[in-house]
């Protein structure tokens, strides 16, 4: 059972990620609308932790499924689903040790390819928020960095932790930023 107080502090962070990724921001360099852009993207996804994310910080294999909504620098419009497989050696009170590679698919057809490694993962009222640092290696901006904020909210009770299985389902709100 939640208090008012805790209710409260969970709407507020909630709103405050919500703000933090409303407006699309990502850019991709080369976003084959004018070569040499930076890109801002934002968007929603769906994150699949296999085994469950427990107390001990054993290595799970994550699976991510989500979709952006991103603008190049001269204000091109373009929506991009993307699929990422990687490792996490964290807890469900932590993430740590990440490394991905993320393949963008855009609607007018091209494709982007970034490889990530770990970044530093803050915790705070339930949200946890990393930042992971990229390449792009291969397709649409290759040699661009990239650079991922992911605000993962709260999957379910905080009990969800310790039970037998762990977190095996979250949502995130993210923000990818890839320029020359």
């Amino acid at each position: 059972m939640v208090g008012k107080r805790g209710a409260g502090i969970a709407l507020s962070s909630l709103a405050l990620v919500a703000a933090s990724v409303g407006a699309p921001a990502a850019q991709a360099h080369g976003g084959g609308h004018g070569h040499g852009h930076a890109v801002d993207c934002s968007g929603r996804e769906d994150i699949t932790y296999t085994p469950g994310l427990g107390l001990s910080g054993s290595p799970s294999t994550v699976s991510v499924d989500g979709t952006y909504h991103c603008a190049d620098g001269p204000g091109h419009l373009v929506t991009a689903t993307y699929h990422t497989e990687g490792t996490t050696g964290g807890s469900c009170l932590l993430l740590a040790g990440n490394r991905s590679e993320e393949t963008l698919h855009y609607a007018d057809g091209g494709t982007t390819v970034i490889a990530y490694r770990s970044g530093p993962s803050v915790r705070l009222v339930g949200v946890n928020t990393a930042v992971l640092d990229g390449v792009v290696v291969a397709g649409r901006g290759k040699g661009s960095v990239a650079e991922k904020t992911i605000h993962t909210l709260p999957a379910g009770l905080p009990t969800d932790c310790v039970l037998v299985g762990g977190i095996k389902h979250t949502i995130a709100f993210t923000h990818l930023s890839v320029h020359p």
